[in-house]
């Protein structure tokens, strides 16, 4: 004897993994356009260097891109607004605590804390690029001013001094 065939499955158990399937994509989609207001943004790529040990840095250049959402919030916001990499940084003359801290004004003229940056380690130079989009209030067209206030505080063979500056930058959106 044999069984009887199996009932196929309902198509609503076929469909229901599609239709999840068809949501999420739609979601990874959407959702950042929807954030952006938009599929590009612009954004404001500024760099400078400042060296510990001789208490200098240099004047902050700035570029603008326009970016889809997409590279903005896969790739360049997932780095984070702040990359510091150590060029010439030697930890055997002594050691350094800096505080990067940044004040952004809109075309508004409203001013927006963007907190600060700690870095520890070495005396040297470092190369600095900070990256502003929509996130920190880059958006609309118009000037922008950035304020940089750098202050470190360096150990030398048990003597410690210290230094503080402020790097401005302005640039336009279009």
């Amino acid at each position: 004897m044999t069984s009887p065939p199996s009932s196929p499955k309902p198509k609503s158990k076929k469909i229901l993994p599609l239709a999840i399937i068809a949501v999420i994509v739609i979601a990874i989609l959407l959702v950042p356009v929807a954030l952006a207001g938009g599929f590009t943004v612009p954004v404001s790529k500024v760099t400078f260097n400042e060296t510990t040990g001789s208490f200098t840095h240099t004047d902050a250049q700035v570029s603008v891109s326009t970016v889809t959402v997409y590279e903005y919030y896969l790739s360049i916001r997932s780095r984070g607004t702040v990359q510091t990499t150590d060029t010439d940084v030697s930890s055997s003359g002594g050691s350094s605590n800096i505080t990067i801290s940044l004040r952004l004004t809109n075309p508004s003229n409203q001013t927006i804390d963007l907190g600060h940056t700690n870095i520890n380690g070495g005396i040297g130079t470092r190369s600095h690029t900070l990256y502003l989009s929509i996130d920190q209030g880059v958006k609309a067209p118009g000037t922008y001013k950035l304020d940089i206030t750098i202050t470190a505080n360096l150990t030398v063979l048990g003597i410690t001094a210290s230094f503080s500056t402020i790097i401005h930058s302005n640039w336009t959106i279009s």
